[in-house]
């Protein structure tokens, strides 16, 4: 990210809330999990709406949760998928 700031998200068990930020703005939602089968779903995810110059991580940030219908854990990485195709998105905890 040019402002130095990385993209990230943190699911929060107490209430299921979503928390996020997509390089410029703030991201806040719901998610549902399954965790017999690895489904997830989010809901009510909205943004500040603040313009930035590179839109582009943020815009790609949105679709993936708009799309991720399951979820993967290897190790540190959180991978959100579409189907059983290749990850939309990746994340590692820190």
């Amino acid at each position: 990210n040019p402002n130095g700031r990385e993209a990230y998200i943190i699911l929060k068990l107490e209430g299921n809330r979503l928390q996020g930020f997509g390089g410029c703005n703030i991201l806040l939602g719901s998610y549902a999990l399954n965790e017999n089968d690895h489904a997830v779903r989010f809901s009510r995810v909205a943004s500040t709406m603040m313009a930035c110059p590179d839109m582009s991580i943020e815009s790609a940030l949105g679709k993936a949760i708009e799309m991720a219908d399951n979820y993967a854990i290897n190790g540190k990485f959180l991978m959100l998928h579409k189907a059983k195709m290749a990850p939309l998105v990746k994340f590692e905890a820190k």
